[in-house]
């Protein structure tokens, strides 16, 4: 990955991260290691734990960001959901998992921010 895209995506974790704080959710953890992938963000909603994908785009020659959670993105996401909620003896517990995408504008300003509730249907 290159330097501005990585950049991008790190002002977007951090734009995603206090949007999200603002809803009342409690972050746990951000980027969590696995296995199979990472998770962007681990966080609670309520009584439920909720695994958060952010996606962010500077540009809008490739559509939303949203598009670019194709469904063996997904299935990476499940696995490394999973992985989170057995490591941490979890299995049993209520969670979901959500999408949020950021839009950036004129001087990476977020113009969009979009956040879609349990995106991520189990399709495994």
């Amino acid at each position: 990955m290159g330097r501005e895209k990585r950049e991008i995506g790190m002002l977007g974790e951090r734009i995603a991260l206090e949007f999200l704080q603002n809803k009342g959710y409690k972050i746990k953890c951000k980027n969590f290691r696995t296995p199979f992938g990472e998770l962007d963000i681990v966080a609670r909603h309520k009584s439920t734990l909720v695994f958060i994908e952010v996606k962010t785009r500077s540009t809008s020659s490739f559509g939303p960001p949203i598009l670019s959670v194709t469904r063996i993105k997904q299935i990476h996401i499940i696995k490394n959901a999973l992985f989170y909620l057995k490591r941490y003896g979890r299995i049993d517990a209520d969670w979901r998992i959500d999408v949020v995408s950021v839009k950036l504008g004129h001087g990476l300003k977020p113009e969009i921010i979009e956040h879609i509730e349990n995106a991520v249907e189990d399709i495994m």
